[in-house]
């Protein structure tokens, strides 16, 4: 996780020993990291450019780190509106190249790769047939908001049979459809089938890709009604799947901001921990013992999947826990 925000271990480290003694100088923090003076300010570099530490106002020349409380929701602030913009211009990039396709540079015919399908109700019977044959994945982009009760009954009854048969479906919706109760169910039902269901700020035109072999794309992305083209051509096909799999990774996993509750005490040590704290000076901050810290968090660490204590604190923030 730290590793995202542009830093390395020795980074994390020289952060921390700038919370818990902010008086060291570069010499003694590096001594104590037992590194060259060089390399601790190459660090001091880095953490200054993310406005992890700030020059003091009482002593000049001297730096004093930034409470991770604030520094890090600044950084995972910035992170997410560079996201939302690196998400805008996949999309629109996407949309061009189906325009391209959909235009007279591409046409359907035997052996091209691309099969024109006019109307929903072509479309419906190859999604079904697309459904019926598939055999390792079924990868799907389903922009639009909340969806329609027709369209969910469809989903839940092609999904329904391909899961069936042990094929992996992986899903993206608009971060919208999790106030939407309808599309909002349809997402949990399919993730308790085994199915994957993430959301993103802003997506693609609607895709469907089966078994990286065949693809679904609509031939007009501002009315899907008019129908989609059918594409078989590896080369069509390659940048759709690196296009998926990009914003996939870039995306929420169903839950995110729901999945995970904290107790009282729970919250009051992640706050020690986003303060530099130890377990045991957190522990003498929360009156019990550094066996009831260890446990407590370690089992925050489990819930939020972090594998270092600094690395449960940025998730930490990032979920409007601290």
């Amino acid at each position: 996780m730290f590793a995202v925000l542009g830093l390395e271990t020795k980074d994390e480290a020289v952060y921390r020993e700038m919370l818990e003694s902010p008086a060291l100088g570069v010499e003694e923090i590096a001594a104590r990291l037992a590194t060259s003076p060089d390399r601790v300010r190459a660090c001091l570099d880095k953490l200054f450019e993310l406005q992890l530490i700030q020059e003091s106002f009482e002593v000049p020349g001297r730096f004093l780190a930034v409470d991770p409380a604030v520094g890090i929701q600044q950084i995972l602030a910035r992170q997410h509106d560079e996201l939302i913009e690196r998400q805008r211009q996949i999309a629109d990039s996407h949309a061009s190249f189906l325009r391209m396709l959909a235009g007279t540079g591409v046409h359907s015919s035997p052996g091209s790769g691309v099969e024109r399908l006019e109307g929903m109700d072509a479309v419906q019977r190859r999604l079904r047939e697309l459904a019926r044959d598939a055999a390792r994945e079924v990868l799907t982009f389903m922009p639009g908001g909340p969806q329609s009760a027709a369209a969910l009954q469809a989903a839940r009854h092609n999904d329904g049979h391909v899961l069936g048969r042990g094929v992996a479906i992986r899903t993206i919706g608009l971060d919208g459809v999790r106030d939407d109760a309808a599309t909002l169910a349809y997402a949990r039902w399919l993730t308790e089938q085994r199915g994957e269901f993430r959301t993103a700020a802003s997506l693609p035109p609607r895709m469907v890709l089966v078994d990286g072999t065949s693809a679904l794309i609509p031939i007009d992305p501002g009315n899907t009604r008019r129908g989609a083209l059918c594409l078989s051509d590896p080369a069509l096909l390659a940048p759709l799947l690196a296009l998926f799999e990009q914003t996939w990774e870039q995306s929420a996993p169903l839950g995110t901001e729901h999945h995970h509750t904290l107790s009282d005490r729970e919250r009051a040590l992640l706050a020690c921990i986003a303060q530099g704290h130890t377990d045991e000076s957190a522990a003498k901050q929360l009156h019990v013992s550094p066996r009831t810290t260890r446990r407590m968090m370690a089992s925050i660490m489990d819930q939020l999947g972090a594998r270092s204590r600094f690395e449960a604190g940025l998730k930490a923030a990032r979920l409007g826990w601290l």
